[in-house]
């Protein structure tokens, strides 16, 4: 997970989408005031991950998920890691009315590597699922590409880059998935998507208080806990070095802050 400085960039956007919504009124399918919910709702959505963490977690403005899932041309999500990346959700939030989740294609960019200004825009320019009512919108990207700053031994597999919404680089997860010692892509995939969800979460130390003292000291955001789907390795190309073939769980210290934060 990259915790770059959060810049909105909602003035590149806010013109085609003003005139979508003036649309919207002079055609009867909104009034003013679902306009300012929309338009509100947008801008909450850019915030820096784990400061959504208690409104994910807890039913007290939220009872349902939204969870929108944008894939690039070439690159579809396993429907077995969706389908487990959802369980996941409901057993850790309190979310009386459950999840809904929506899969769409988006063209492919074409582009070798992605910065994280560049993935916002195209989420800006994609992205449907906000916060309307006591719904709330979620969002991921699946990228034809590679982040900008990998190199040859660091390579990123996914990253929360916003309150609501986490990155996975495609073409990296379909390289590191497979083939001898490495996790089939239905693992990989599941336990990138869950690690960088429990970032949303608050998970560790960004928005969930930690109960007990378990920040990894030379990687911020991860837990101590070489066991833990929140260790620094989960999200990189480490990770099939580190693990066996079977999902990581949450350790009994991100549980305990999960809890306090909201959840189950």
């Amino acid at each position: 997970m990259h915790l770059s400085t959060l810049k909105p960039h909602f003035s590149k956007f806010f013109p085609s989408l003003l005139i979508l919504l003036v649309a919207s009124i002079l055609s009867g399918c909104m009034n003013g005031s679902e306009v300012d919910e929309r338009l509100e709702s947008i801008r909450d959505a850019k915030r820096a991950p784990g400061t959504s963490a208690k409104e994910i977690l807890s039913e007290e403005k939220f009872k349902s998920i939204w969870l929108e899932v944008h894939y690039m041309e070439g690159f579809p999500p396993s429907a077995s890691a969706l389908s487990n990346l959802e369980d996941w959700i409901l057993k850790h939030t309190n979310k009386s009315q459950g999840l809904e989740l929506t899969l769409k294609e988006i063209p492919a960019a074409g582009q070798d590597n992605y910065s994280v200004t560049e993935v916002r825009e195209i989420e800006d320019q994609n992205r449907t699922a906000y916060n309307f009512g006591n719904k709330l919108g979620m969002y991921i990207l699946i990228l034809d590409g590679y982040y900008e700053k990998d190199t040859d031994t660091q390579a990123s597999l996914g990253f929360a880059y916003r309150n609501t919404s986490i990155a996975l680089m495609g073409k990296r997860v379909d390289e590191r998935s497979g083939g001898f010692a490495k996790p089939d892509l239905e693992t990989l995939e599941t336990t990138v998507l869950e690690h960088e969800f429990g970032h949303l979460m608050g998970l560790v130390n960004l928005g969930a208080s930690m109960v007990n003292e378990h920040e990894d000291d030379d990687n911020s955001g991860h837990c101590d806990n070489g066991e833990c789907l929140m260790y620094w390795a989960v999200e990189s190309s480490y990770i099939y070095n580190h693990f066996g073939g079977e999902v990581p769980k949450l350790g009994a210290n991100c549980l305990a802050d999960l809890k306090a934060a909201g959840g189950k």
